[in-house]
């Protein structure tokens, strides 16, 4: 059954209050600068990511691309509207957060949540549904930018999230592409795998969310099989953020390797 990864934060969002730092001579609101080193880092991964959406939904014939990839599933169509209402959803959290405000808490499950994302747009055209990924993706990358790194770092959770609803969240819709076999570029894929396990690597991020980022790209390699991948990923993972031992206990993704998470938490 269809359903997407969430890592709790440590806070519960519903409990903080955040708003953007004050210029101390000007009293205005300080956002980004060019030289920001977070958000450059944010928003190039949202770019590297809606490039990498064109180039693999491009990949895929349009007669299949608009059709359920199995009986009573999504369409590959599907999987990027979906792609792009989280990122929607996350635009709204950090513009809310920058305002001091605290979006109305969805308690529904996560399937709840994702059929009715699916069904709004169900009928739309490819056409209106890669407009929108344009016009979505440009939208969260302004909240970032307007955001700035310290109201960032302050919330303890948005930078993951923005991860969370950015690469990590089309990786793992990438490779179930792949496993339904609907002539995806796997090539492309496979690249996109590298350039985001480099950008976790190199980039300017928090230690506790690039543990989260390379948790997650671990898992995805774990569900592909690539088992040594995932190891050698969660090795580095888990001393960053912790907590994901515990998690991984019960992490299905990380079925094949239950038996050494042990040796791999250290």
């Amino acid at each position: 059954q269809f359903q997407d990864r969430r890592i709790r934060p440590l806070c519960h969002p519903s409990r903080l209050l955040f708003r953007r730092p004050r210029d101390p001579v000007t009293g205005g609101v300080m956002t980004s600068t060019p030289d920001d080193p977070l958000v450059t880092t944010l928003v190039e991964q949202l770019q590297a990511t809606r490039i990498a959406e064109r180039d693999v939904f491009g990949s895929i014939q349009p007669d299949v691309r608009d059709r359920p990839m199995r009986p009573n599933d999504w369409s590959p169509k599907d999987h990027q509207a979906h792609l792009t209402a989280w990122k929607a959803r996350q635009a709204d959290r950090i513009n809310a957060a920058g305002r001091g405000e605290v979006l109305a808490s969805d308690d529904r499950e996560t399937d709840e949540i994702n059929a009715e994302l699916q069904a709004t747009r169900a009928d739309w055209s490819w056409e209106a549904i890669d407009r929108e990924a344009d016009a979505v993706s440009e939208q969260l990358e302004a909240a970032i930018r307007d955001a700035g790194s310290a109201m960032l770092r302050e919330s303890e959770q948005l930078v993951g999230q923005i991860f969370g609803n950015g690469a990590s969240h089309a990786l793992t819709h990438f490779a179930w592409l792949v496993d339904a076999q609907v002539g995806v570029d796997e090539a492309r894929v496979a690249t996109f795998f590298d350039e985001h396990e480099r950008e976790l690597s190199e980039a300017a991020l928090p230690d506790a969310d690039r543990g989260v980022g390379l948790y997650n790209l671990a898992c995805a390699h774990a569900v592909a099989g690539r088992l040594d991948r995932a190891r050698a990923l969660l090795r580095v993972a888990f001393p960053l953020r912790p907590d994901l031992g515990e998690f991984a206990r019960g992490d299905s993704d990380l079925i094949e390797l239950r038996d050494e998470l042990q040796s791999l938490v250290g």
